[in-house]
């Protein structure tokens, strides 16, 4: 155990001198009944500015499909969020936040 340790005290150490990697995330379940949920995540950060968007697609056993969609922008002082969401017979749904912070 000890020779294992070593190798992975260096390797804990190293990780947070690198700089910050924004990766895709993707992850499906699938229920018991077939019905199935998809959901993305994908960040993007530059200049201050960092940009996460995280969709998500239900598909019912019978077909039906429903997706929503979250993107959330951060900057110095402020955080966007807006919300798109389709149900399964088509109906849509919008919603969007600001806050801003001063000191």
């Amino acid at each position: 155990m000890k020779r294992l340790a070593t190798p992975l005290l260096a390797l804990a150490l190293a990780l947070p001198a690198t700089a910050p990697v924004a990766q895709a995330q993707s992850v499906t379940v699938t229920g018991s009944n077939g019905g199935t949920i998809q959901r993305d995540r994908d960040c993007t950060r530059s200049a201050g500015t960092a940009r996460c968007t995280v969709t998500g697609t239900a598909t019912g056993p019978n077909g039906q499909i429903a997706t929503r969609e979250r993107v959330r922008t951060t900057t110095a002082g402020s955080s966007s969020t807006t919300v798109t969401g389709t149900g399964p017979q088509g109906s849509t749904t919008y919603r969007a936040r600001r806050i801003i912070v001063t000191r």
